[in-house]
């Protein structure tokens, strides 16, 4: 594990989404010559990503970016985990809005999904678009595409994603100074937040794990998550299902794989370098 690099992902990843995030931040709470700026909101979502591809290019030269396009975003073998990625999360949608329709009487309304009062758009599908390229390759790019991997090097997986969760979280920090959803949550649903993202970042280390550490898998999981769970318009209790059985599925990945995730992996790589030897 080469620490200099963590040091200097963490580093270009915060400084880059903070900045971006501070004029809204301090829009919000001082008298300032400017106003909130929703594309600013969406924006600083890029920070991991691009920090991750500087690091990999101070560090690793061209050479090393090429790389990382190539192995990360590139590559097209993981179909079946692009699919699960894609799903896991319409399939949570789907339980949660069944149970709230047929519990509390509430059924969904299509045309309110996906709809956010921080977003700079309405058409659903592109907001979609904008949550899967902001966050999904903006957050993924950086945590599960340098921050994970490089973490696995010296630590069992769900070691890696613990650490990995407890560098991510810290970075919304901003959003929380100038967001009504976060900033309105109390200890109580912050610490929540908090659990919910270290779950989070179990089920998507063991997600971008399988996939051999091809990032599209994620890439789509995050931002269709984002979708779903930041519709403002929508029964709140439906992202809190959501994250609840975000919790109960990275518990069951823990059960079920526990220290074979790390045999899994070894076996892949053995096959997959017999495969390109013969």
């Amino acid at each position: 594990m080469n620490k200099k690099k963590l040091i200097t992902f963490v580093v270009l990843a915060y400084g880059i989404s903070w900045l971006i995030w501070l004029p809204n931040v301090l829009a919000h709470n001082f008298d300032v010559p400017w106003e909130f700026s929703k594309w600013l909101h969406i924006i600083g979502g890029l920070g991991p990503f691009l920090g991750a591809v500087i690091t990999t290019y101070l560090f690793d030269r061209n050479a090393g970016v090429a790389k990382y396009f190539k192995d990360k975003l590139l590559r097209t073998q993981s179909v079946k985990w692009i699919l699960i990625g894609l799903g896991m999360p319409f399939v949570f949608f789907l339980i949660a809005v069944l149970i709230v329709g047929i519990f509390i009487g509430e059924w969904l309304v299509f045309s309110d999904l996906g709809l956010n009062s921080k977003l700079p758009i309405t058409n659903p599908f592109l907001i979609w678009l904008l949550w899967c390229f902001f966050y999904g390759l903006g957050e993924e790019g950086g945590w599960r595409g340098i921050l994970f991997p490089e973490f696995t090097k010296s630590y069992p997986a769900r070691i890696a994603t613990l650490y990995v969760a407890f560098i991510w979280i810290p970075w919304h920090l901003p959003v929380f100074f100038y967001d009504k959803d976060l900033s309105t949550m109390g200890w109580f649903g912050t610490i929540g937040w908090a659990v919910g993202l270290v779950f989070g970042s179990l089920l998507l280390g063991w997600l971008v794990k399988q996939a051999q550490f091809n990032l599209w898998p994620v890439i789509l999981w995050h931002g269709t998550f984002n979708f779903f769970t930041t519709s403002d318009q929508l029964n709140p209790l439906i992202p809190g299902l959501m994250s609840f059985m975000v919790i109960i599925f990275a518990l069951w990945i823990a059960r079920r794989y526990g220290e074979n995730l790390e045999l899994e992996s070894t076996l892949k790589a053995t096959e997959n370098t017999i495969n390109e030897t013969t």
